[in-house]
C-alpha cells in the first residue's frame, strides 16, 4: 500500500496513551500529518475548520462520545468531511455497537488494541483505490 505524505489524519480519545498508540501506529504506516485531540467536543471545532482523508475515533469517551462525534462529521452542514472515512475504535465491542456505529456511518469499527496489520488492512479498504505496492517503489513513497 502507498500512503502519501500529505494525507492529514484526526485521532479523537480521551486515553493519553490509547490516543498517542493510535497516532504512532498510523505513523508506522506512513502518515505524517496527524491531529491528535483528547475528545469529541474539541473535535467539532478541527471537523469544522480542517480538511481531514480519515478519522479514527474512540467509542467511549466522556461529555460527547464517538456517536455524537460521528452525527456531527456526517451532518450535511459539515459537507468538507461529511463522508470522509471514519475508523470507530471501541475497547468494548459488542453487536449493539458495531451496529449503531455502522448506522451513523464508521466506514470500519476497531477493537482496542489493534495491531498494525488491522489498522494497515483499514487503511487499505478505505483510502483511495489503486493504491499498491509496485514491484519497484518510488522515491518519495512509504512502504509497508
Amino acid at each position: 500500500m502507498i500512503l502519501p505524505q500529505d494525507l492529514k489524519a484526526l485521532v479523537v480519545d480521551d486515553n493519553a496513551y490509547a490516543r498517542a498508540a493510535v497516532a504512532a501506529t498510523l505513523r508506522k504506516l506512513g502518515l505524517v500529518s496527524i491531529d491528535e485531540l483528547p475528545g469529541a467536543a474539541p473535535a467539532v471545532g478541527a471537523i469544522q475548520a480542517t480538511r481531514y482523508d480519515i478519522v479514527f475515533m474512540d467509542w467511549y469517551m466522556p461529555e460527547m462520545n464517538g456517536a455524537a462525534l460521528l452525527e456531527v462529521i456526517r451532518d450535511p452542514r459539515f459537507s468538507a468531511n461529511g463522508r470522509v472515512p471514519v475508523v470507530m475504535i471501541t475497547a468494548y465491542p459488542n453487536r449493539e455497537t458495531i451496529a449503531r456505529a455502522r448506522e451513523l456511518g464508521a466506514s470500519e469499527v476497531l477493537t482496542k488494541p489493534f495491531s498494525l496489520a488491522h489498522a494497515a488492512a483499514a487503511l487499505g479498504r478505505l483510502l483511495p483505490d489503486g493504491w499498491q505496492i509496485p514491484d519497484e517503489p518510488e522515491a518519495g513513497q512509504v512502504l509497508l
